[in-house]
Parts: C-alpha cells; structure tokens; sequence
C-alpha cells in the first residue's frame, strides 16, 4: 500500500509540473511511478497524454495501446485508453481510425 500511495503522490505531481509547462519534470515523475508499479495501465494513460502534449504522437498510441492490453476486463480504464489512441491519430491526420477508436472508447462507457 505504501507503494502504491508513492505512486499516487507522483502522479499528482506529474499531473501539476505537467498544467505548469514543466514537461520534462512530468515525464521524470511519470518514471519513477512506473518503476513502482510497471503493471498500472493508468501510468501508461498518463504518460500518453504526457506524451501528446510534447507532441510526440506515434509513442502516446504506443502508451494506449500497452494500457490496453494492461486492463482487460476494467472497461473504464480501456475507454481511457482508446481515447488516447484515437487522440494521437487524429493529431495525425488519421481521421477514419482516430474515428473508430473513439467508437471503441464509447462503447466501453455505455454498456
């Protein structure tokens, strides 16, 4: 649990130097909370964003895509994480597959 809580308390701190610009510092946050817990696929979501936001487009729907084979069976969780996905290919100008995940993601929250 103590780990856990470590986690959590880097999260928000990555989630505050991130709305501060400090992208660098967010992405040293986001790592030490993933060497606590590799397995949480909501690092993975979090990390994606963080990685839309530095504009690196192809490794945030990598981070969506390992959050999602990460959460099989939480719907909300896998929701998240399509929606990165559809994010980062619409930021690509893949607009037909960036539609298709965000059906995906839809989906999830309305059954």
């Amino acid at each position: 649990a103590a780990r856990r809580t470590e986690s959590r308390a880097l999260v928000t701190q990555a989630q505050t130097q991130r709305r501060k610009g400090d992208l660098l510092g967010a992405a040293g946050s986001l790592d030490r909370a993933l060497r606590i817990e590799p397995n949480n696929p909501l690092l993975w979501i979090e990390l994606g964003r963080l990685r839309m936001d530095q504009r690196n487009f192809p490794q945030a729907e990598a981070m969506g895509r390992k959050a999602l084979s990460m959460s099989v069976g939480d719907s909300q969780t896998q929701s998240a994480a399509w929606q990165l996905i559809a994010d980062s290919l619409r930021a690509r100008g893949k607009n037909p597959q960036a539609q298709e995940a965000l059906e995906k993601s839809q989906e999830l929250v309305t059954k």
